[in-house]
């Protein structure tokens, strides 16, 4: 009976991650070779809903439907996504970029580079984070239960 109540406790803990099940594609090509822990940062710009309260205390919830964000690559600069990039420019041409966790999957079909990304330089690895504004981000759940 100890012997089930100890797997029973395993199994509810958080399940191991490895970065490795993490996919993203820029352009539909794969990205590798990142700075270090941070792959991706995804922001969202507005909020999915905003509540708006009058003098007297009465509200009105308003649904926004504004999915602009911004999808953050953090990469070092030997990544050939890095070098592919660089190509671009700051340009008016849009990129797909497509994210699978094993959590979540994020999509964008109108990304922009804005500006030249900030480059790092220094005693440890080169990075480069380059900034991609989104039109629409979108964000499913992709947990198998």
């Amino acid at each position: 009976m100890a012997d089930n109540l100890s797997n029973q406790v395993l199994e509810d803990d958080e399940p191991l991650f490895d970065a490795a099940d993490v996919a993203i594609y820029l352009d539909e090509k794969l990205v590798k070779y990142f700075n270090g822990n941070d792959m991706v940062s995804i922001s969202w710009t507005t909020d999915n809903v905003t509540l708006d309260i009058d003098a007297q205390g009465s509200g009105t919830a308003v649904r926004n439907h504004d999915g602009r964000g911004t999808i953050t690559l953090h990469l070092n600069r030997a990544s050939d996504t890095w070098q592919d990039i660089m190509g671009y420019g700051v340009s008016t041409g849009y990129h797909k970029i497509n994210i699978s966790t094993p959590y979540e999957s994020v999509y964008a079909g109108k990304a922009l580079l804005t500006k030249n990304p900030d480059i790092n330089v220094g005693g440890q690895a080169q990075t480069v984070d380059a900034a991609f504004s989104c039109i629409n981000i979108s964000l499913e759940g992709n947990k198998n239960k």
